[in-house]
């Protein structure tokens, strides 16, 4: 049997789940793979992916720490979460079939506009690129603005 590896996001999400892949190879996040045994494998990257010639995939993470990750919903608790064995061993691979599914732990900040904010147009900004001063003229000017 041959295996082929791949690191690049676009082939290998031809491979698996086009999440999984364009999303979690090369990227540094937090991220767990919830394995058939109901246990949660955390890891912080894929690192390659490798296809065997009779369809096999295995998949090359950099393990994360073990224990319930930080601000997890609490249906999410009771999960066993597996991750490094020891410091410093955070290298390991794990056959695909083995996945039930992926998650990211890794919350999205919801970006709302404050009360009473004025948003800035295009229109209201105005570039002016005739201003070729030195750079210590432009920080002088600008302390003068600052200051008064």
């Amino acid at each position: 049997m041959t295996w082929t590896r791949i690191t690049d996001p676009d082939e290998a999400a031809g491979l698996m789940p086009a999440w999984l892949g364009s999303r979690m190879i090369g990227l540094r996040e937090r991220f767990g793979l919830v394995l058939t045994t109901g246990d949660v494998l955390r890891i912080t990257s894929v690192s390659a992916l490798h296809q065997s010639s009779v369809g096999n995939v295995l998949l090359d993470v950099l393990l994360g720490h073990a224990g319930v990750p930080e601000g997890v919903d609490l249906a999410w608790q009771p999960k066993h979460y597996l991750g490094a064995p020891v410091p410093g061993a955070t290298v390991a691979t794990v056959n695909l079939v083995h996945v039930v599914a992926a998650v990211e732990f890794v919350a999205e900040a919801a970006v709302e506009k404050p009360v009473g904010a004025v948003v800035i147009t295009e229109d209201d900004a105005e570039a002016d690129f005739r201003d070729t001063a030195s750079l210590s003229e432009t920080i002088e000017r600008a302390n003068k603005v600052t200051t008064g």
